[in-house]
């Protein structure tokens, strides 16, 4: 009796909490000044303790609760906090522009994170990079370099003295997977790895996972460094730059059409080449060192739900004496996304990537010239879907598609060489993936993220396999 007078209670109490009604609050979540998308910004409901949401990388949020009046608030670091009190009797779509908070005050401590982030964030070994901050720092060259930086954190040992490279936790070099606006950059060093290829006028944000990577990156076994270029100022014409001792950078924002769209460029280029042409000795002034990168993004908003993205990457390192001896090389990359809004909890992204690295190294000119070149080139179609179930669980899913075309070595011959001009034959691959992950909160002091990605590996065409006794 008992028993059933407990399970009856049980019963009805589950019954009554499900049976609430409930609704969606969402919307997107820009900065104020020039109209980027705030990635990872709080959302609070005063009235419900330990209920809220973070916008996603593309300032998408979404949170469902019980109908009610509540207070809720808008909150991010240097940012001044909105609070808006909503009627939650149907469900409602909210856009917010946070302005930066600019107090004058005598003394202050400012911390990027809470002293206990570290074990209660349910993301472990993940290092978030202050992008205004890598401006402010001493660097070599006056250049800044969110790579160095890197460098420095825990868990990260550098590569060697001008050198880009770097070991994660005793992972390889060719173990870290380094993504720019979603698209894989193979070599991300300039002038034989004293600077990385990322200029810093042209980036909003850089995260480093060291360790408990999620599955919805893959491909590597060390480190994942996701990187995203600005989209541009869409509210006016904003023009920025330096003169280094090395290198130049000029950056240019503007809108398309203003709060609708935007576009972004930046460049930057050394000039040590210049000088060394004014040379009256033969074998300096026919000397090649340069190197130089172009940034270029731009994003239109279709509609409320529907929004597109085009950016690229073009950077070139080209190093020589005269006709005794060249080496080059350069990335180039491109990536189209759609961002669509499906209902106020699904969110979608879907990415067409493109990625090319060559490098190649050569002696002699004309008919004395023999060279030798390597090429990867990958195509990546990435879907990915964002499901806010409810207040407790946020999960992600999707499907990765990457086709790989490798030309391990092309020999350029001249006449005179004695040798014979052959490309190697080609090879082709197909790596896909799919995955599922879900950030569930179980109480306001324990929250679990956890997930699964398979992958699989074919390799295409025709091959030769040699077996040996």
């Amino acid at each position: 009796m008992r028993r059933s007078l407990l399970f009856t209670l049980v019963l009805f109490q589950s019954m009554l909490i499900f049976g609430q009604e409930k609704y969606t609050l969402s919307g997107q979540i820009k900065d104020a000044k020039n109209g980027e998308d705030l990635p990872f910004v709080n959302i609070v409901v005063k009235e419900l303790t330990g209920v809220g949401t973070t916008s996603n990388i593309y300032g998408f949020y979404s949170l469902t609760v019980p109908k009610g009046n509540y207070t809720v608030l808008y909150q991010f670091v240097g940012y001044a906090t909105i609070e808006k009190q909503l009627d939650m009797s149907s469900s409602q779509k909210i856009d917010i522009e946070l302005s930066e908070n600019v107090q004058n005050i005598k003394e202050f401590v400012v911390k990027a994170e809470r002293e206990d982030q570290n074990i209660t964030s349910n993301e472990g070994s993940v290092e978030k990079i202050d992008i205004q901050q890598i401006k402010e720092l001493p660097s070599f060259g006056g250049e800044p370099d969110v790579i160095k930086v890197i460098q420095t954190k825990p868990g990260i040992k550098s590569a060697g003295e001008g050198n880009s490279g770097f070991y994660v936790r005793g992972g390889g070099l060719d173990q870290n997977l380094i993504l720019l606006d979603e698209a894989p950059v193979y070599n991300p060093s300039h002038l034989l790895g004293f600077f990385s290829v990322f200029n810093g006028d042209a980036l909003k944000s850089a995260n480093i996972y060291k360790g408990g990577m999620l599955p919805e990156y893959g491909g590597r076994t060390a480190s994942v460094m996701d990187i995203r270029m600005k989209d541009g100022n869409s509210k006016k014409l904003a023009v920025s730059g330096g003169l280094g001792l090395i290198a130049s950078r000029l950056t240019i924002e503007a809108p398309i059409v203003k709060d609708k769209g935007s576009f972004m460029i930046s460049g930057r280029r050394t000039y040590a080449d210049l000088f060394l042409r004014l040379s009256s000795d033969e074998s300096i002034n026919q000397t090649d060192l340069f190197f130089y990168d172009l940034n270029m993004k731009a994003n239109y908003r279709l509609s409320d739900k529907d929004r597109i993205y085009a950016s690229g990457y073009f950077g070139r390192d080209k190093f020589g004496f005269g006709d005794a001896f060249g080496l080059n090389w350069g990335n180039a990359t491109g990536t189209f996304r759609w961002n669509h809004i499906f209902t106020d909890k699904l969110f979608s992204n879907t990415s067409i990537i493109y990625s090319d690295y060559d490098y190649e190294f050569g002696f002699g000119q004309d008919e004395d010239e023999l060279r030798l070149q390597s090429v990867i080139k990958d195509i990546n179609f990435k879907q990915d879907f964002s499901l806010f179930m409810n207040d407790k669980n946020a999960v992600k899913f999707g499907v990765n598609v990457i086709h790989h075309t490798i030309e391990p070595g092309n020999l350029f011959a001249g006449s005179n060489t004695g040798l014979s001009a052959q490309d190697s034959e080609k090879k082709y691959a197909l790596e896909s993936a799919v995955y599922l992950q879900n950030q569930q909160k179980i109480s306001d002091l324990f929250s679990i993220n956890y997930g699964i990605r398979y992958s699989l590996f074919n390799q295409l065409g025709n091959g030769t396999a040699y077996n040996f006794d």
